[in-house]
């Protein structure tokens, strides 16, 4: 039996409108397509509702209308729905994210910050590179492993790209590139005297590598008072890399 499974919708949303029903999956079987959809009210992981799914084919005689299966057809096209939507979810890895009620895909992004995938639609091989600059795809931390969040399930929000670790608080690799920026700023920063420069970048440091320090609060006021005399280039520069990390971290 020939047969190719389109997962539609992986976690359902719930219909606004209780007559429509929800598509889940199409499946293409002998060059038969079949529609499998969920009730409207249903929410959640499509792999729960197996039971409640129903199967309806395009109708050929009428634009834009259906027709239900209800012979053995169905049971095999809901069969071949669920075992894709397991194999999608190991790909995907939908996971509950701590301290937040609610799924989230994880996301891989390469070494340089562009988004290959944020929202568990586009399958990404383990060792895939970046088709923009070429460097490798990552899905977790370098550091603690943990999963990189990736857009909620609902899509409610317009995803944006991380740039520290939810669990260990340190700098994603494009985010190691702008404290690079930072160090070679400080580095030519003729206002500053080389005592200065060395003591700001270690504060700095100090900072970005452990969040968790009850010294974080002094040593980011620490920073203040010593780019009082840098150049304004490298003052806006890391004022601006503090309050985005301040903004992340505050993050649940």
């Amino acid at each position: 039996m020939a047969s190719k499974v389109v997962i539609e919708n992986a976690v359902l949303r719930g219909s606004p409108q209780a007559q429509f029903l929800q598509r889940v999956a199409t499946v293409y079987v002998n060059g038969e397509e079949y529609r499998v959809l969920a009730p409207p009210k249903a929410t959640g992981d499509a792999l729960e509702w197996l039971e409640h799914l129903s199967v309806r084919q395009p109708s050929t005689h009428s634009f834009n209308s259906e027709i239900p299966v209800m012979d053995a057809r169905s049971s095999q096209v809901i069969q071949l729905v669920a075992e894709e939507l397991e194999r999608h979810k190991l790909r995907s890895d939908i996971w509950t994210w701590e301290n937040q009620d609610g799924t989230y895909y994880p996301a891989h992004i390469c070494l340089r910050g562009h988004v290959k995938s944020s929202d568990g639609k586009v399958d990404v091989e383990p060792g895939e590179h970046c088709q923009q600059c070429g460097d490798p795809i990552i899905d977790a931390c370098p550091r603690c492993k943990a999963p990189i969040r990736g857009q909620d399930s609902y899509l409610t929000h317009a995803y944006e790209r991380p740039s520290f670790c939810y669990k260990c608080g340190r700098p994603y690799p494009w985010m190691e590139d702008r404290l690079q920026t930072a160090k070679e700023l400080l580095d030519h920063d003729d206002k500053l005297s080389l005592e200065e420069r060395e003591k700001l970048w270690g504060l700095l440091q100090y900072v970005m590598s452990d969040p968790k320090s009850d010294l974080v609060p002094a040593k980011k006021k620490l920073i203040e008072i010593s780019l009082a005399k840098a150049a304004a280039a490298t003052q806006d520069f890391v004022t601006t890399l503090l309050a985005k990390y301040a903004a992340e971290m505050s993050k649940p």
